[in-house]
């Protein structure tokens, strides 16, 4: 019989493009993106009736070759994608991995970051939490959304967050690593996190692989996508963590809580100690800084997903203990391991305890409002 219950702090809709036209204002609906394929082949978006490129840049290329194969970028795993768009069918594969409670992102709606008007851009996030909200209704006990906000302007961000903060479907707030040239230090955000720490809401930081806003190493990919995706999400993650500790972040606001999700652990014992080091030799760069970066885990601000398939678990936990790991499942993306992400963590040479604070304790620490409800949501067996 497990102790603990199975809470999943990484999980994904497919959100259908026509939701930007279907759950929009009136007065956007026009102006609303919409996909299409030219006679080419080659994909576009149109945007206000002006014709772009599409937003994900897919690279085709294999490593070793000059030019590109057209390699198709996978998506989804074909079958649980159904489990993307309908909650109700989310809840029947929760049941059969074991998983009592999910916190969702999207998995392509913080593209729209794309379209640089600001009430066009907000307009497509309120449409898609209109949308998430509806998806969520099956069971907000156990399935729960982060609402997705613009990082361009902070203060568009603050309005959605106050008109959903007190939906029952709502479990914390989705932003991307960084906007344009504004890494997370930079004082304009400081308004959003004391937002977000007054209304007792995790900040959950998700990056994305050669789309809209581009992370680190998707030029210097060169047209692969495996290489794009292989350096992305980590190397957004470490800058994230990096400007948010240094940048006297969690010290400016001690009761912010803030995920770095999609990158594994197995870099964040190394990172910590390379930051402790660079801090130490470089502290003038870092006034803001009260805390060595480990300790900001211990005190329950930072959080970090792990990935069940990733080998250094128990070498990174050794190292640096479990204070703010937490379990992520990725589904339904196509290198998601349902449904066995939830054995994968359970047969890892791990204590008891350890499991319990990824599975539970840590969860619970980040996403509170799961909190009340945990007693109610099926029992892990």
């Amino acid at each position: 019989m497990k102790t603990y219950k199975i809470i999943d702090c990484d999980g994904h809709v497919a959100e259908p493009f026509s939701l930007f036209t279907e759950y929009c204002d009136p007065e956007f609906k026009e102006r609303a993106p919409r996909p299409f394929v030219k006679d080419d082949g080659s994909r576009a978006v149109i945007i206000d009736g002006v014709e772009y490129p599409a937003f994900v840049k897919f690279g085709g290329r294999a490593l070793g070759k000059t030019e590109s194969d057209d390699i198709v970028r996978p998506i989804q795993k074909p079958d649980n994608f159904e489990g993307g768009v309908d909650g109700a069918i989310r809840l029947r594969d929760m049941d059969k991995e074991g998983i009592d409670a999910a916190i969702i992102f999207a998995s392509g709606a913080a593209s729209m970051c794309a379209i640089q008007d600001a009430q066009l851009e907000t307009a497509m996030y309120r449409a898609y939490n209109r949308w998430l909200a509806e998806y969520c209704s099956v069971d907000t006990n156990r399935i729960k959304g982060n609402v997705l906000v613009s990082l361009r302007h902070p203060e568009m961000a603050i309005e959605e967050i106050n008109r959903v903060v007190n939906e029952d479907w709502v479990g914390g707030i989705s932003i991307t690593p960084h906007i344009d040239n504004f890494n997370l230090d930079h004082p304009r955000f400081h308004p959003l996190w004391a937002l977000a720490q007054d209304v007792d809401l995790p900040v959950c930081i998700h990056a994305g692989s050669g789309r809209p806003p581009y992370g680190m190493g998707t030029e210097e990919a060169q047209g692969c996508h495996m290489l794009r995706h292989l350096m992305t999400h980590p190397y957004e993650q470490q800058r994230a963590m990096a400007t948010i500790m240094g940048g006297g972040v969690f010290d400016f606001f001690p009761r912010l809580r803030v995920a770095f999700i999609e990158s594994g652990i197995g870099w964040l014992a190394w990172w910590l100690d390379r930051m402790d080091r660079e801090i130490d030799l470089l502290n003038s760069h870092t006034p803001f800084m009260k805390r060595h970066p480990h300790q900001y885990l211990e005190d329950g601000q930072c959080f970090v997903s792990c990935l069940p398939e990733e080998a250094g678990i128990e070498a990174v936990i050794g190292q640096i203990g479990d204070a703010g790991i937490v379990f992520a499942s990725d589904y339904p993306h196509w290198d998601c391991g349902f449904p066995e992400t939830v054995q994968r963590i359970e047969r890892r040479d791990l204590s008891e305890s350890t499991k319990k604070h990824i599975f539970e304790t840590n969860a619970l620490k980040l996403h509170t409002r799961f909190s009340s409800i945990v007693e109610n949501v099926r029992h892990a067996s």
